[in-house]
């Protein structure tokens, strides 16, 4: 069987991801070839005894820079020119980058192939972006040390909405984000615990009822937590009535 889906993992740091591709999901995505994953060491492509793949930054500064030189040998040795092809894309983690989206992610688990450049230092030399098609990605408005973080979230992210990765397909399907919209809260048993009740629609039976619960929930978090997020979604008049209520209470509660 040939796997669905080629995923490649630039990176200088390749030991980072030992635990990462044991975890439970990526694990049996690969041994049950819905999807592969190779991590590639960036030194494999640098010269010279020292292995460097970064130097200082050309007008001063501080900070290093991750060398063209090396990359572009990685990704011409893995097939790559300029433009790439229709079901394949080059994903650098950078600080500078669009931020990482639920649709975005489901874009590119549709893709048959994708290479991930794990960014370092003070960033990557801009002629990459020139000798190559990529695409710029952060997970959040924050800096971190280095971009295998972010890369295991992208990892983890695409390669969970891969057909037949996830036991129950339909659990990716309301995730959190998948219409803009936060997901609502869920509850198991017991029904009961420390005076805490599940709620009454939840185990009702009435499968009308517990849509419309989960929705307005959804509403009530997304508006408590990520209010901006309510600008995307097309509400009818009821759902926009409710908001209403729920911010004409906050105000008379200040």
């Amino acid at each position: 069987m040939t796997p669905r889906m080629k995923i490649e993992v630039v990176t200088l740091f390749p030991a980072f991801f030992d635990s990462v591709m044991d975890q439970s999901i990526t694990a049996r995505g690969q041994a049950r070839e819905f999807f592969e994953i190779k991590i590639i060491d960036l030194r494999d492509y640098t010269v010279g005894r020292h292995k460097t793949a970064d130097d200082k930054p050309f007008g001063g500064g501080g900070g290093m820079v991750l060398k063209i030189d090396p990359l572009d040998r990685c990704l011409k040795d893995l097939g790559y020119g300029f433009p790439t092809g229709p079901k394949e894309r080059i994903v650098l983690t950078s600080a500078a980058g669009r931020i990482l989206t639920q649709s975005l992610a489901v874009e590119y688990s549709l893709l048959r192939r994708l290479t991930i450049i794990c960014g370092h230092y003070l960033g990557v030399d801009e002629r990459l972006l020139s000798l190559y098609e990529v695409d710029e990605i952060a997970i959040g408005d924050y800096v971190l040390t280095g971009g295998e973080p972010a890369a295991a979230v992208v990892l983890d992210a695409v390669t969970r909405l891969i057909p037949g990765v996830l036991g129950n397909f339909e659990s990716a399907l309301t995730d959190s984000h998948v219409e803009t919209i936060l997901g609502a809260p869920v509850y198991t048993r017991p029904e009961e615990y420390r005076g805490l009740r599940v709620p009454e629609e939840l185990i009702s039976g009435n499968h009308k009822e517990i849509e419309r619960f989960r929705r307005f929930e959804a509403l009530k978090k997304t508006y408590r937590n990520r209010p901006e997020l309510l600008e995307r979604l097309d509400l009818d008049d009821t759902e926009r009535a409710y908001i209403t209520s729920l911010k004409n209470n906050d105000n008379e509660n200040k």
